[in-house]
């Protein structure tokens, strides 16, 4: 049986709880075997195969973070994400920066965490019980249990380790149901699989009564919406909110996970993350990549590699735009570079469709970005191969951009790039507020150009 569905973990092949014997896992240059993921908030983590490791991508950074060192197993409910340690198996709470871990516990048999509370069983499974939220104080509220089930919000539910029947804890437990093969529970409804696998049935509070709203399922899981893997294929559906009405998202993976609306999965492989980027109906997943293997680079080496992309000339370019494309790919980057871009803000209102100079926004906004990061905003200003540099770097790689088109159309091109040019060094590494309507009217009515257009 699966627990943590609180937070939608599906983990095949994993243990359910914790304490497996470290795997000794070669790590090749490349990126990071992963065993486990959960999500949390925008969040989504990852335990290394070798249990060394715990690492989060955001969507509020480009790359993969580690977090934390040795684990045996994550746990995860609305933002907050929690770590069995290695050893006795304590639990400690993630608190939101690298490094910074806090136990909250001992060891559990299983743990569940809703947005607010967090619940556990005792190892010897005779007493369920509620964080206080206070250092290290628990409270029980519940005698013997097997498996703990919650929500995005506070609902509990627990099975009876002998009948396998569930209960719902609400500041007093009450009976639900019969036994299943497992149970989920999204922000409104509570779900179930029959033992036998081949019903997924929905509780009514109303009449207390199951109804069935799908058909055989290997696995069922939630957060805000209920998701079910195929009992023959390991093909993941997600439910529609009407009896039978499944839509197929997504093939077989090593795992999945949800928080919120948010949905990832983990590589058959154990060497990719996906997050759902589709509508419900179709199956599309963009690459998050995984975590780079081995020791960081030393910070002369990205110094060097940087200034080997922040040269004008044809090689410098291709340099940079070979390793774009891999980091689009999911390529780890090890150097933990920058690659957000927003394309000069002009790519979604450019008004000459046919000269299209986001690659040329792309790695202006690298340069710029990468650069203030790692010398300041001072230098930036200041330095000769800071802002002005960068700036020229933008108007030569535009340039590159028109060069094999016809005489009458390059020089339109050209014309356009000066224009583009001139807005961006004017506004220097145009931050994110910034919204070039003004310009807008000079290119819908006829720039100026270069001056040797003039």
């Amino acid at each position: 049986m699966l627990c943590l569905l609180a937070v939608g973990v599906v983990a095949l092949g994993v243990a359910a709880n914790a304490a497996p014997a470290k795997r000794q896992v070669a790590q090749a240059s490349g990126p990071v075997a992963l065993e486990q993921i959960v999500a949390a908030g925008d969040s989504v983590f990852a335990l290394a195969a070798d249990q060394r490791g715990v690492y989060e991508w955001s969507k509020h950074q480009d790359n993969w973070q580690k977090v934390k060192g040795d684990a045996q197993k994550l746990y995860a409910g609305g933002g907050s994400v929690y770590a069995i340690e290695p050893g006795r198996g304590d639990i400690s709470k993630y608190g939101g920066n690298p490094g910074q871990w806090n136990r909250i516990g001992g060891p559990g048999a299983t743990f569940a965490a809703t947005s607010k509370h967090l619940y556990g069983i005792s190892p010897d499974g005779s007493e369920v019980r509620e964080y206080t939220g206070r250092g290290e104080t628990w409270n029980k509220v519940g005698g013997r249990a097997k498996n703990l089930y919650t929500g995005p919000d506070s609902t509990l539910y627990a099975t009876n380790p002998d009948t396998g029947n569930l209960y719902k804890y609400n500041g007093q437990w009450s009976a639900v149901g019969g036994p299943g093969a497992t149970f989920a529970v999204t922000d409104n409804n509570l779900y179930g699989l029959t033992p036998d696998r081949t019903s997924v049935v929905e509780y009514d509070t109303g009449k207390k009564k199951w109804n069935k709203v799908g058909g055989p399922a290997g696995n069922i899981f939630a957060s805000n919406t209920l998701y079910a893997t195929s009992l023959g294929t390991g093909d993941l559906f997600k439910y529609n909110g009407r009896p039978n009405l499944w839509n197929r998202i997504s093939g077989p993976a090593a795992a999945f996970a949800t928080s919120g609306d948010h949905l990832y999965r983990l590589a058959p492989d154990h060497r990719s993350v996906q997050k759902y980027d589709g509508n419900g109906a179709t199956e599309e997943w963009a690459t998050l990549g995984a975590p780079a293997a081995g020791p960081a680079p030393s910070a002369e080496a990205k110094t060097a590699l940087y200034k080997s992309w922040n040269q004008l000339g044809d090689e410098s370019r291709k340099a940079w735009t070979t390793a774009r494309d891999e980091h689009l790919r999911g390529v780890p980057d090890p150097y933990g570079f920058r690659w957000s871009t927003n394309y000069c803000n002009l790519s979604r209102d450019i008004p000459f469709k046919e000269f299209d100079f986001r690659d040329a926004c792309a790695r202006h906004d690298f340069l710029s970005r990468n650069y203030r990061d790692m010398y300041g905003e001072k230098a930036f200003s200041n330095n000769p191969d800071g802002q002005r540099h960068i700036d020229t770097i933008l108007r030569e790689d535009m340039r590159d951009t028109c060069k094999d088109r016809a005489p009458v159309v390059k020089q339109s091109c050209e014309g356009t790039a000066w224009t583009y040019y001139t807005v961006v060094a004017d506004v220097s590494a145009i931050p994110d507020s910034f919204n070039p309507k003004g310009w807008f009217k000079e290119l819908a009515e006829g720039f100026a150009g270069p001056p040797w257009m003039r």
